[in-house]
């Protein structure tokens, strides 16, 4: 009898370590997503700033969708969320366009200057990368905290996020300006706030 009582006490003690390693290897794995998540977007929105020095209007931007598309990309693959093109396309567009004016007025304004002979050039090198900049970041801390709470590219509502969406871009365009000397830790979606 006691070997029986033994061997269950064994077992029962094995399926707790099983199970307590399950839950640390969970939340281990929803750390380590989290971080390659932020670091996709910051990765993609340093791209995107790149993007933003093309002197040529309009390419610029189209070359920044590609940008955000591929972002979006990355961010379902570490999400195992599946990829639908016209889906994010629309999304960008919505967080972009749908009746968020600053945004709109920043780049309408930032493409109109570039066609100023000269000095179009000159001020668009100084305002558009740090645009490109912040609008990618915003939209893949909308992403990321989207995908972090279950959700999908089809379930996705960009009115929703309206205002996250304003104050990522402030916080980017903020965090842009600021000499290198800054760290860039402080700069993180907010996924896992809200």
């Amino acid at each position: 009898m006691k070997s029986k009582e033994s061997a269950e006490e064994v077992l029962k003690v094995e399926i707790d370590e099983v199970i307590d390693a399950d839950s640390v290897e969970s939340s281990n794995s929803k750390s380590y997503r989290h971080l390659l998540a932020n670091q996709t977007v910051k990765n993609w929105s340093q791209w995107a700033t790149v993007a933003g020095f093309i002197p040529v209007p309009y390419v610029d931007a189209t070359a920044i969708a590609a940008l955000q598309t591929k972002m979006a990309y990355e961010l379902c693959k570490i999400y195992d969320v599946p990829f639908e093109k016209e889906a994010v396309k629309t999304i960008i567009g919505s967080l972009a366009g749908g009746g968020i004016t600053t945004v709109v007025g920043g780049q309408l304004g930032g493409q109109l200057v570039k066609g100023i002979p000269y000095v179009g050039q000159a001020l668009s090198v100084i305002t558009q990368p740090a645009a490109a900049y912040a609008y990618t970041y915003a939209m893949g801390s909308i992403f990321v905290k989207h995908f972090e709470t279950n959700g999908n590219l089809l379930n996705l509502e960009a009115a929703k996020f309206k205002d996250m969406f304003k104050e990522q871009v402030a916080k980017a365009k903020s965090f842009f300006s600021k000499k290198k000397g800054v760290k860039q830790e402080g700069l993180e979606p907010e996924a896992q706030q809200a």
